[in-house]
């Protein structure tokens, strides 16, 4: 049987390359049901290696200093295959090269910004910041992206406005809340900072005042035969039940039953669950031997251990 390999089972790399990697299978597939062989466009195969490419070099963005209009600040200064900004801008005032999109977004100012806050929402690394002078010149309203919903923060409420390494600007109000829209999880929250604090600002806290890392409410107290322990590959809580039972200890002998580890996370979360599983059977601690768990890893060449960048000679 003529299988393929599309996403993480072809590669573990940005989630755009696995999603736009199945967009590609799906075309040679659909031409191998048609029997008319389909070669995917030049331009799309060009693209997906643009988007399995390792981050480049770091690049600290232009920030502008001027204390009038409307404008955006990208606080993005990692060279990455990523590039939404530019395509929701309705000025087209965002810029990175077409034939690299490696490189890091510049605003346009000649092309204007109307302060419609489509960039912040879209950004997936949540990395702009949008600075609005026009009402004051002095105390600008800045509008963050926030992901933790309308529940822990409301218009009235204070919260400490940080810069992108994380260190706090000072607690400022919160003047506006709103979610992006209708499909998007993302909300728009503004603040009016000092201008130069404003064109730092780039996150903020409130974990202090609203406990978003308070413990569960309630207590799951059994975990159902039929729900799902590794997510990775599908394994349930009955399957490793009924290995617990059978008196295995060892979670790589579980691992080697059932995969239940083997997964792209490298069993960061189903080993827990297993240890979990065998407390509620009866087994002792002492009896049980853990996971060996993968290391964190990426293929590197060697002349990077040299301090030798790339294009240089490593004679």
């Amino acid at each position: 049987m003529e299988s393929y390999l599309a996403g993480d089972a072809e590669e573990i790399a940005e989630a755009s390359a696995a999603m736009f990697s199945g967009k590609i299978k799906g075309l040679e597939i659909a031409g191998k049901l048609k029997k008319e062989y389909k070669c995917s466009p030049d331009e799309w195969k060009k693209k997906m290696e643009f988007l399995k490419s390792r981050p480049g070099k770091d690049v600290e963005p232009e920030k502008s200093s001027r204390n009038e209009g409307v404008y955006p600040i990208f606080n993005c200064s990692q060279e990455i295959p990523c590039n939404p900004c530019t395509s929701v801008c309705p000025k087209s005032a965002i810029y990175i090269d077409p034939e690299n999109m490696m490189g890091v977004p510049v605003f346009l100012e000649e092309k204007g910004c109307i302060g419609c806050m489509q960039c912040v929402a879209i950004c997936p690394g949540l990395a702009v910041t949008l600075v609005d002078f026009r009402k004051e010149s002095d105390m600008p309203v800045i509008t963050l992206p926030y992901e933790f919903g309308d529940r822990t923060l409301a218009v009235g409420d204070k919260a400490v406005v940080t810069d992108k390494e994380g260190c706090p600007l000072g607690e400022y109000e919160v003047i506006s809340l709103r979610k992006a829209g209708k499909v998007s999880n993302t909300y728009l929250v503004q603040f009016k900072l000092p201008a130069e604090a404003a064109r730092r600002a780039a996150g903020l806290i409130i974990q202090k005042d609203h406990g978003i890392t308070a413990p569960l409410s309630d207590y799951i107290p059994e975990i159902r035969d039929d729900e799902i322990v590794c997510r990775c590959e599908r394994v349930t809580a009955g399957e490793i039940r009924e290995l617990i039972r059978k008196g295995i200890r060892d979670i790589n002998q579980l691992k080697a039953i059932t995969r239940a580890g083997m997964g792209a996370c490298g069993g960061k979360t189903c080993q827990s669950i297993i240890l979990r599983l065998m407390r509620e059977e009866g087994v002792d601690v002492s009896e049980i031997t853990k996971d060996t768990l993968r290391p964190l890893f990426f293929d590197t060449p060697l002349r990077y251990f040299a301090g030798i960048k790339d294009g240089e000679s490593h004679e």
